[in-house]
């Protein structure tokens, strides 16, 4: 499940001619308030620079800014709109890759994804 949903991250990044770090970046910069440098890179698991210059290689292409000393960074309209699509797509590569998957299987492997992915609440 992992395998197919890196692959699916993969071939829509390459249809939108962007690296898959640069599609992970735009989809979490979409639809949030600005986010500085130092927490895009926890949220990518990625150094500082590493954000810093996939951030700014979104703004070399018009995709996003950059603001104030911790470099707060957001999407433009057109990030926006490269974002929506990227999410519309992906959604539907998933959709294709996972549906010839064994369904019970994919139970199975959604509920360790989360588990393994999103915080507990005590």
């Amino acid at each position: 499940m992992v395998r197919a949903l890196d692959r699916a991250v993969l071939e829509v990044a390459r249809g939108l001619d962007l690296r898959p770090m640069e599609l992970y970046a735009m989809l979490l910069l979409h639809g949030a308030e600005p986010i500085e440098t130092t927490r895009l890179a926890d949220q990518l698991s990625a150094s500082p620079s590493q954000a810093k210059q996939l951030a700014l290689r979104l703004c070399a292409r018009g995709m996003a800014v950059r603001r104030g000393a911790f470099g707060r960074t957001e999407l433009t309209d057109a990030g926006r709109e490269l974002a929506l699509e990227a999410e519309a797509r992906l959604e539907d590569v998933v959709a294709g890759r996972m549906a010839g998957m064994d369904p019970t299987l994919r139970v199975l492997g959604g509920a360790t994804l989360a588990d393994m992915t999103l915080p507990t609440i005590a």
